[in-house]
Order: structure tokens, then sequence, then C-alpha cells
């Protein structure tokens, strides 16, 4: 395994990361470690609304029962027909609230 050495790390921040692997119950190696993969990782996407962006392949549908997958499904070919387009969500609520009027 690759070894790697940190020179003249600032000392607030070795202070920061020596308390939170002490709260994590691993040693300083393991904890840097840790914060160096989770800022690797890629950014996951988020929806509109700041919320996880469901998985809706056919792996997960399968899972699902009949008519919640079809729904689903649904959804999920409408945000791929939508995909190269602008939405404007702003003025989708408002139509959407002027409609249940």
């Amino acid at each position: 395994m690759a070894a790697l050495l940190i020179k003249n790390i600032p000392p607030r921040l070795h202070e920061l990361l020596k308390q939170q692997a002490a709260a994590n119950r691993r040693s300083l190696n393991s904890e840097a470690i840790m914060v160096l993969e989770k800022a690797m990782e890629p950014e996951k996407p988020l929806a509109p609304d700041g919320g996880p962006v469901m998985d809706l392949s056919e792996a997960a549908l399968a899972a699902l029962p009949g008519e919640v997958a079809d729904r689903l499904r649904a959804l999920r070919n409408l945000r791929e027909s939508l995909a190269g387009r602008k939405v404007d969500f702003e003025a989708w609520q408002q139509t959407a609230r002027d409609s249940r009027r």
C-alpha cells in the first residue's frame, strides 16, 4: 500500500483532525484516509429541491410493487425527455398552484 507524508499541517487543522478521529474512534491516520476518500467521491446529483436524485434504473424499479414502478418509470421518461431543456421551476410551480384553484 502506498504511503503519504503530509508536511506543514496548520496546527488548528491538525487539532481538528485529531478531535474528529477521537470522536469517530479512529486513529489519526485512519481518519485522514476517511476524510480524503470522502473528499474524492464524485458529487452526487441533487434534485431541484436539494434532495438526492432517486435511482430510477430498471434494477431499482424491479424491487418495487408494480403500480409504484410504473409511476416511477413514467417520471423517469419525463425527466429524460426534459433533460436537454431548461425548465423554469418557479413558473412551473406557479402554473401548478394556479391549476389547483
